[in-house]
């Protein structure tokens, strides 16, 4: 499978995100959802993550992780370069208290996060952090600007990214029959009768 490079210019699309997919690898590099200025992101690291989050994050996908995990070490590297600090502790400490607000104490504790978890909730300090701080609009720009520079290829299973979007979901082929075949996906999702089409009239 070939690897589509995308590169852009802009604003950025920043906040928390969610995701739960089944992913695959790409022959360009085996196993890598995407590679960034040399960086690997594994298939397996985003399947984890997005299987972490679930419970806390709903109606989002593989390609809204992804996109977080690209720009992840961009925007805690300036948030710490700007005195925003943001380490592991914090970040499982947000997530741990999202989890428990989602799923109950009990269930939560049971819960341990690996770094693909850990890298969302530490990007979504430090760019809470960025914005909060005085002077964090500076701060803000050079993250952009960094992402903008960044040499970033992305397993096309997953789609296209672009610094001002992050990762834009890839649209399945035509040939692609849905679970149930193609009537269950044009039925109504409420399960009632698909209205009928309109009858020609003379």
């Amino acid at each position: 499978m070939a690897v589509r490079r995308t590169r852009g210019r802009g604003r950025l699309m920043a906040g928390a995100v969610a995701a739960v997919a089944l992913l695959a690898g790409c022959t360009g590099q085996p196993g890598a959802a995407a590679v960034v200025d040399g960086r690997t992101i594994s298939t397996a690291e985003l399947a984890t993550a997005a299987e972490q989050l679930k419970p806390i994050f709903n109606g989002g996908g593989a390609n809204d992780v992804l996109g977080v995990l690209i720009n992840e070490p961009f925007a805690t590297q300036v948030a710490s370069e700007h005195g925003i600090g943001v380490n592991d502790d914090e970040a499982r400490g947000l997530l741990r208290t999202a989890m428990t607000q989602a799923v109950g104490e009990a269930a939560a504790d049971d819960v341990e996060f690996g770094e693909g978890a850990l890298a969302v909730a530490r990007y979504s300090l430090a760019i809470s952090g960025m914005r909060d701080a005085p002077g964090g609009d500076a701060a803000f720009q050079e993250y952009q600007e960094k992402v903008s520079a960044a040499d970033v290829e992305v397993n096309p299973r997953f789609g296209a990214y672009a610094p001002e979007t992050g990762v834009t979901a890839a649209t399945p082929p035509s040939w692609v029959v849905p679970e149930g075949g193609r009537d269950a996906a044009a039925a109504p999702a409420d399960g009632s009768a698909p209205a009928p089409d309109p009858s020609p009239t003379s």
